[in-house]
């Protein structure tokens, strides 16, 4: 069976032409330029035939040479297997690995910071004659999931017939199939079926483990146990489905860096970063730029995470053949490393990238060359109408955005275009919701609604948030960065939890909880008398239907400031999208009996409002008296007169009420701008505040009492505005009798 002897530890490490010292495998340092790590070692050889010398990943280009020998030249991120049976020796192994972390030009790139050296784990492997290579499972299940046809593709290194075995197990360790078969041209394939096979899902992320074994001379010389799962994860329509249902990949961006380690983690630090993305709700890993570590997959594996890995490009320049053979070379190699994990939706083969379609093509026969069962596509930033016109024509399997803007524009003219196959959101996020939670609400509401439309509305099958810890980073300038650490993440490098983290568990726990219509609640500051009868007044026929639409119009004439119901159009004309229309009309308020108007009546110096009440009463309750465009705290002067309201008794007499800015009165909205504000005027005697949510828009609808003389007959209430752009709304009106 195999053996590893582990090359990890202290080694010589020289910069340049400089001096030796001592430098710990694996490692990430600053970039150097030129650097040689060197060792000399003992072979542990116990009558094995074979050895191969494995590194796990450097950066960014290097070449290893053992006992002066060249074994050949490394590129960044990926595993490299060389064999070296004829050179090593029994003891005074030398060992020698030039690393160049600057100039190459598959190399560094910027968006993170960049760490040159060995960085993952580097070790010897020993077999028998007969050496196994890279595997290839694939699991067909039938229709209903009653079964699975499997099929185990072995490469064999032997110049001669091998035999194979596999055996697989179950969750429980119970030996659950196996199949055998020779080698023949190097190849030996074996299949087997499954019945009623335990399915892989996040939440139930149940692991087989399959063993392969490969004879020489009737004696095992190799052996590979690996875990494997079943899923049936593929698009429909316009969205993603897994084993057979509707599917929303809830997913987070995640960089292989842990503060000044880099990319050089302990296995606790891997596992706690897994565990954290799990527990926060999150199905999917986008596992970015480059190939992390593979540990990084068998975790995602046990959790129940969804994964997909990238060659390691970033606004990289798709002219460059050596660039773009370089990325195409780390895609094949990482596809062969990871393509029978369960965890591994698919492949992205860029990110942010002014593509060619000769690359995407290229990206698509290299994934599926090696790996027919996944589906490809990539990482993009790049115009609608380039995603629209490409992606198809290369052969991804679903299109990809990064809707970075403040308000929805992108994202949601995105899923309005992109509608020919599944839309995943790659990256969303950043410095534009960071720290900002009424907008991240905002989009975690948009995408959560998109994705329960009909098929013939726009759906986003899912959304990647960027992004999960912050890292070092000193090409990014304020907000994004601040004293040279990405800010956008929701924990911090140590991986302690930030504000944001909340926000995003909260908001999209949602998304498993069942949609409920939306509910709207009444909460009363102060009391209402339950002494006495309450008698709701009928705004009725108080003005006609053109009439209020005329009070309406000038309203929205008067606007001048940019409150978030209204937006710009393409004449640069302000126009509301969403009145404050009343989702419901409830028939009290605490105590309080209530006839509201689902449309408010506006009030306004040219369009005052007169409503008949024709009874005696002790106060009126005004449900509605606020103030818009205009009012406290967005616009206007604190106490100045907003409106008058005048009691009119039926002997002839009157009383006359002056409405204040902020004392009596106040805006319509909660929030402005991104920012959320109390709108709540000083010295109301009471006030109700009715958080209205529609289209991400609030309103606070307030309660005013105004004193009457309970000896007259009230005759009217009439309500007039004061000029200077203040508009007042009423739903409604309740006289309080004795």
């Amino acid at each position: 069976m195999r053996r590893k002897q582990l090359l990890s530890g202290i080694w010589d490490y020289r910069i340049g032409g400089g001096r030796t010292v001592k430098q710990r495998v694996p490692f990430s340092a600053h970039p150097v330029g030129e650097s040689v790590c060197s060792r000399v070692f003992d072979a542990e050889m116990q009558g094995d035939k074979r050895a191969f010398l494995v590194f796990e990943g450097i950066t960014y280009a290097a070449e290893a040479v053992l006992n002066g020998v060249s074994l050949g030249k490394m590129l960044a991120y990926a595993e490299y297997r060389f064999e070296v049976t004829e050179l090593i020796r029994e003891t005074g192994n030398s060992l020698s690995v030039t690393l160049s972390d600057i100039s190459p030009a598959f190399g560094p790139s910027e968006g993170w910071e960049n760490y040159g050296g060995i960085i993952r784990d580097v070790y010897i492997e020993y077999v028998g004659e007969a050496a196994i290579g890279d595997m290839l499972f694939h699991a067909a299940l039938s229709e209903g999931y009653g079964s699975a046809a499997c099929r185990l593709s072995v490469p064999i290194s032997y110049n001669g017939t091998a035999h194979v075995s596999a055996v697989l197990y179950g969750p429980r360790g119970e030996r659950v199939a196996a199949a055998e078969g020779d080698s023949v041209a190097g190849k030996a394939e074996l299949s087997f079926t499954v019945l009623h096979p335990e399915l892989w899902s996040p939440a139930s992320p149940t692991l087989y483990s399959l063993t392969c074994t490969a004879s020489a001379r009737g004696e095992i010389s190799d052996g590979v146990t690996i875990a494997v799962g079943f899923k049936d994860f593929y698009t429909k329509g316009k969205r993603f489905y897994l084993n057979g249902e509707p599917f929303f990949l809830l997913g987070i961006n995640r960089h292989d860096i842990w503060g000044e380690q880099g990319h050089t983690m302990t296995e606790a630090q891997m596992r706690k970063d897994m565990m954290m993305i799990k527990s926060a709700g999150i199905n999917y890993v986008r596992l970015v730029h480059y190939p992390h570590n593979k540990r990084i997959l068998e975790l995602a594996d046990e959790y129940g995470l969804l994964v997909s890995e990238e060659p390691g490009l970033w606004w990289s320049d798709m002219h460059n053949k050596e660039i773009c053979d370089g990325a195409l070379e780390v895609m094949r190699r990482t596809v062969l490393r990871d393509r029978n994990h369960i965890s591994v939706a698919f492949w992205l083969s860029f990110n942010e990238c002014i593509f060619t379609m000769e690359y995407l093509k290229d990206s698509v026969r290299v994934c599926r060359e090696n790996d027919p069962y996944h589906m490809v596509s990539g990482a993009n930033c790049m115009t609608i109408e380039m995603t629209k016109e490409n992606y198809p024509a290369c052969g991804f399997d679903f299109y990809t955005m990064h809707p970075y803007d403040t308000y929805l524009n992108r994202m949601k003219r995105s899923a309005e275009e992109l509608t020919e196959m599944p839309l995943l959101f790659t990256e969303w996020g950043g410095h534009y919701c960071h720290n900002n939670p009424y907008l991240f609400r905002e989009f975690i509401e948009y995408i959560i609604s998109t994705w329960r439309n009909p098929e013939d509305k726009p759906v986003i099958a899912g959304a990647c948030y960027w992004f999960w810890a912050e890292m070092y980073e000193f090409s990014r300038g304020f907000p994004a960065c601040t004293e040279g650490v990405l800010r956008e993440a929701l924990v911090d490098a140590n991986r302690n939890p930030l504000p944001d983290l909340e926000v995003f568990r909260n908001c999209f726990a949602k998304l498993y909880l069942p949609e409920e219509a939306p509910t709207y609640g009444f909460s009363v500051t102060g009391e209402v008398s339950e002494d006495g009868e309450y008698l709701p007044v009928s705004l009725g026929e108080c003005r006609s239907e053109a009439e209020n639409k005329a009070a309406w119009d000038q309203m929205i004439a008067l606007s001048r400031i940019p409150i978030p119901r209204y937006h710009h159009d393409k004449k640069k004309n302000r126009r509301m999208t969403v009145g404050p229309r009343l989702p419901e009309c409830p028939s009290h308020i605490g105590v309080l009996p209530v006839e509201l108007s689902a449309e408010p009546h506006v009030i306004s110096d040219a369009h005052p409002l007169c409503v008949a009440v024709n009874a005696p009463a002790s106060a009126l309750y005004l449900i509605g008296n606020t103030s818009m465009p205009k009012g406290y705290p967005i616009d206007g002067t604190y106490g100045e007169a907003v409106a008058t309201c005048t009691v009119r008794y039926a002997d002839g007499s009157e009383d006359v009420t002056v409405l204040r800015n902020g004392i009596d009165v106040t805006t319509a909205t909660a929030q402005h701008g991104p920012s959320r504000i109390n709108p709540v005027a000083e010295r109301s005697p009471r006030v109700m505040q009715f958080h209205y949510h529609y289209d991400f828009e609030h309103y606070v609808v307030n309660l005013g009492k105004i004193a009457t003389d309970p000896r007259k007959e009230i005759r009217s209430l009439t309500l007039s505005g004061a000029g200077n752009g203040y508009t007042l709304l009423l739903y409604g009106v309740t006289a309080k009798g004795e």
